[in-house]
């Protein structure tokens, strides 16, 4: 399956990027069409799941110290929105950051 990994750096306590990515996890799922999203925290790290335009998609979340990772993996037949899906991520994840 391709993979999507987007790893944004922080200077910020994990709890706090943590309540951040959430909602910007969240608008890139409603972002791509997605719906049925399953979002499992533990501590610093999450498993994700949904679904779009018919696909399951999942993924995990992982906040370091200094960074948080976002990996993805697309079913095969979405490979198309691969780069699509990284610059969203990439996006999403930073605006959330800065704020």
């Amino acid at each position: 399956m391709p993979k999507v990994t987007v790893t944004v750096a922080h200077d910020q306590p994990i709890e706090a990027v943590v309540k951040k990515v959430t909602p910007a996890i969240e608008k890139t799922v409603n972002d791509f069409q997605g719906h049925d999203l399953s979002l499992d925290w533990q501590t610093d790290h999450a498993d994700f799941k949904f679904k779009s335009l018919g696909f399951t998609i999942k993924g995990d979340i992982t906040v370091e110290p200094s960074s948080v990772t976002v990996n993805l993996e697309l079913p095969f037949a979405a490979i198309i929105y691969k780069d699509k899906a990284e610059k969203g991520i990439t996006k999403s994840v930073t605006d959330a950051l800065s704020r």
